[in-house]
């Protein structure tokens, strides 16, 4: 039980840092560059890293989402 909890946050962790990263990398191009991950990953049949690249890019849409409304910088 345990490990799944330390598994799901490190998960989380990594999800936040990506999209973080792309964002910071691309701007609003971040999720256009989610978008060529998931349709590779689904060429490829790789359902664990299509389901990564779509937690990345909804944590992209909120981030730049919140970001727009509070006026704030990602960076």
């Amino acid at each position: 039980m345990l490990e799944r909890s330390q598994a799901r946050a490190r998960e989380k962790v990594s999800v936040r840092a990506m999209a973080h990263s792309l964002i910071v990398a691309c701007g609003d191009g971040a999720r256009t560059m989610t978008m060529r991950h998931i349709a590779r990953c689904l060429d490829q049949g790789l359902p664990d890293d299509v389901l990564f690249w779509l937690k990345v890019r909804n944590q992209i849409d909120w981030l730049l989402r919140t970001s727009r409304r509070e006026g704030d910088s990602i960076q």
